[in-house]
């Protein structure tokens, strides 16, 4: 049994790798072609309508597919009515955004916003008809299917923004791109998947979906506000420039980060789910996940701290290299970001998600005095601040989690400094190329390579049993 249990995670995460993998492979592609055909301030426009999207998509999502993946019992009454909830509420509030449009572009003093948000915000709507879809799939398993469906999505959508870029569309490009992307996603689960609602809906079921889903739901408002408040503070204290550089830096951070909490927590959440009365042996495959977690996740972006100026100055115009200093500082946060969320993921499956609702006050609360006591500073300062928040709010993480699960600090720190160690003489390498290298075209790949193959060999030198079961698999020696 724990065997499976092993087989079914190793291919749940390794499909949701080359999910996530893929899309951000896509979308670094396009971002690259785009970013230098238009300029900082079309980017920070469509930042400016970035938080109203986030927080319509969670409160449409209501943390309902995770209630409904972690309750055994859900049918099809529950996901019907989760259907129709989802898509009414939807509606609601894209009507209620494009209402409220005057006033979003008043606060930024940027008129073009009315006619943006009509556009933006239509991915409200089309999300909320996918969710139901997305859940079962995630619940089943199904991460090849999911897979597919969002690799020919992202390729359909990253097409048309590039194609949108070319022909002059500017900021219209970056509107439709998210646009497109949900409704090439949701019309190939409909024709994919069998799964139709039926008509019936349930207030009553709602209500108690809604009793777990509660917590997640405001820790997740909390958290995109978080993520996106700075989008709020920048243009109001400096040029829009400046937001748009946040931006972007953060646009080729956040794939990184992405791809390696994204897989992770999607694969094992479904899978912890069904142990989660097994304190023992949940507590042991979680410890693996985290280990594997920071397997990738420090060489990736320590790695991305140290090949930053090389990067910018191939692949993008001069207009974007003040962005380095963002993304570097971006990437050693995420760091912090990626374990945090790998270990609410854990609090969620014990059933404790009102501790990642207190989490997240905190979060909030010491987001506030940072932005408070720097913002007047300069973009980079809220930065540094936003980096130390994230690395405070791990520590407190730590302890809830601990709280909740036994899982305490010690442990913690015995499952991934050892890949902290090994990542920071891997950037020591990284950094010595470009002492006898400095043409970024050239640069690059070699300290790429460089990095992956120290990191490699000090991996397989200390003994890694993450590194002897990757081997393990891609010999065959471990089937799926």
């Amino acid at each position: 049994m724990a065997q499976t249990l092993k087989q079914k995670t190793i291919g749940a995460i390794i499909w949701n790798l080359l999910d996530r993998g893929g899309q951000q492979v896509l979308q670094m592609a396009m971002v690259i072609v785009v970013a230098n055909i238009l300029c900082p301030d079309d980017y920070a426009l469509v930042a400016m309508l970035a938080i109203f999207t986030a927080v319509g998509n969670l409160v449409v999502e209501s943390g309902f597919g995770a209630a409904l993946i972690q309750r055994h019992d859900a049918d099809d009454r529950h996901y019907s009515s989760v259907f129709w909830f989802n898509l009414a509420m939807s509606s609601a509030l894209y009507l209620l955004l494009l209402g409220c449009s005057p006033w979003i572009a008043a606060y930024f003093g940027e008129p073009q916003l009315v006619a943006l948000s009509a556009v933006v915000f239509l991915s409200l709507p089309l999300n909320a008809t996918m969710l139901i879809q997305t859940t079962l799939l995630n619940k089943q398993i199904r991460f090849r299917h999911l897979a597919k469906v969002n690799l020919a999505a992202m390729l359909v959508s990253s097409l048309a923004a590039i194609v949108m870029a070319l022909c002059g569309c500017g900021v219209w490009t970056l509107a439709w791109q998210p646009v497109i992307l949900a409704g090439v996603k949701s019309g190939l689960l409909w024709t994919t998947n069998r799964w139709r609602p039926q008509c019936y809906f349930s207030m009553a079921i709602i209500r108690d979906l809604f009793g777990f889903a509660s917590s997640l739901l405001l820790s997740g408002l909390l958290n995109v506000v978080f993520i996106n408040v700075y989008s709020l503070v920048i243009p109001r204290l400096y040029p829009k420039r400046e937001l748009g550089l946040f931006t972007q830096g953060n646009k080729i951070c956040d794939p990184i980060v992405s791809l390696v909490y994204g897989s992770i927590q999607n694969a094992t959440y479904p899978i912890f789910s069904n142990i989660q009365n097994q304190h023992d042996r949940l507590i042991n495959a979680y410890r693996k996940s985290i280990r594997f977690t920071s397997f990738l996740t420090f060489p990736l972006l320590i790695g991305g701290v140290m090949v930053a100026p090389a990067l910018f100055r191939l692949l993008f115009k001069s207009e974007w290299w003040d962005a380095i200093p963002f993304f570097q500082l971006l990437c050693m946060g995420g760091c912090f970001t990626v374990l945090t969320a790998i270990n609410n993921n854990f609090i969620k499956v014990s059933g404790r998600s009102s501790g990642i609702l207190r989490i997240e006050i905190i979060k909030m609360a010491l987001t506030a005095v940072s932005i408070a006591l720097l913002a007047r500073e300069s973009v980079l300062a809220m930065v540094v601040g936003l980096m130390a928040v994230r690395g405070v709010v791990h520590l407190i993480n730590i302890y809830y989690t601990q709280r909740y699960t036994g899982y305490g600090m010690w442990a913690q720190l015995c499952d991934t400094v050892p890949y902290l160690l090994l990542a920071m003489v891997m950037a020591a390498a990284v950094w010595s190329v470009g002492l006898v290298v400095d043409k970024p075209w050239l640069l690059l790949p070699l300290q790429i390579v460089a990095g992956a193959a120290v990191y490699t060999l000090l991996a397989y030198a200390t003994g890694s049993k993450i590194l002897k079961d990757a081997i393990r698999l891609l010999l065959k020696k471990e089937t799926l």
